[in-house]
């Protein structure tokens, strides 16, 4: 499951939940690239990957090549992974592969809040807060 949007300002959001499969890829590949033909400035891009796992070989392949295509459009981004090491050691690699030191993983939500803030506006800042709980509601339902 996937989900992408743009609901204030320019906060990009971005949710991935297991399983991700390449169809899930390419579709938030179309998704991004509608939202980075919309807004004529880079975005701030928040992505909540704690509900995901491991991606299959093709699947990050799929992701590194949607993190360098995207980089142009990005102004910064934070990835919030899962507690899994295995799949924050695949992330990582991913974003540093992705050649952009504006994007980084975290596994503590306010540090990911610290690092994307600098850059929103007061109403962006309350989308953020409102994004992250969301994964907080979502991991109590399942």
């Amino acid at each position: 499951m996937f989900s992408v949007d743009v609901k204030v300002g320019r906060l990009l959001e971005v949710r991935l939940v297991a399983p991700v499969t390449v169809v899930d890829i390419d579709i938030t590949r179309k998704r991004l690239a509608l939202f980075f033909r919309t807004f004529p400035s880079k975005l701030v891009a928040c992505g909540d990957f704690s509900a995901a796992d491991v991606f299959l070989p093709d699947v990050a392949d799929r992701v590194l090549g949607t993190f360098k295509q995207d980089n142009p459009k990005i102004e910064r981004s934070g990835i919030l992974v899962s507690a899994s090491a295995i799949f924050s050691l695949q992330l990582e690699r991913l974003v540093s592969q992705a050649n952009n030191p504006a994007r980084r993983c975290f596994h503590d939500p306010y540090e990911l809040k610290a690092f994307v803030g600098k850059l929103l506006t007061r109403e962006e800042h309350g989308r953020l807060a409102a994004f992250l709980s969301e994964r907080a509601e979502l991991s109590t339902r399942v």
